[in-house]
């Protein structure tokens, strides 16, 4: 699987179809997520796909709108294909993506450029 470098992660239904959030700890009591797992397929019929409504690749979209995730469960994160497929071992936060909101590149030249704007 090739490696990219990316200032974050594309929301795309091939991302979507990698991610690990779908069996993540963190999640699968969640009765919202149950709920919107309900509807997924007609979410990803949807062009623009609405994060809202797939709670899935938190480290594309950001922060869970689901509030009764167990963040006290281990993240699986790091096992992810789409976290070796992006390299977010170098990006912030690196976890736990669904409560602390999506991964962003965290090399230097990112850093750099950030400061230049």
């Amino acid at each position: 699987m090739a490696i990219q470098q990316s200032s974050g992660v594309p929301f795309t239904r091939e991302n979507i179809n990698m991610c690990l959030c779908v069996e993540c700890h963190v999640q699968t009591l969640s009765q919202c997520v149950k709920d919107k797992m309900k509807g997924i397929t007609g979410a990803l019929k949807l062009q623009p796909l609405q994060a809202k409504d797939i709670p899935l690749a938190y480290c594309a979209t950001g922060k869970a709108t689901c509030a009764d995730l167990d963040m006290a469960k281990n993240c699986k994160c790091p096992s992810c294909s789409v976290f070796e497929k992006y390299s977010l071992k170098t990006a912030t936060p690196i976890a736990y993506h669904c409560r602390d909101g999506k991964a962003e590149s965290n090399t230097l030249a990112t850093r750099l450029g950030n400061l230049l704007k």
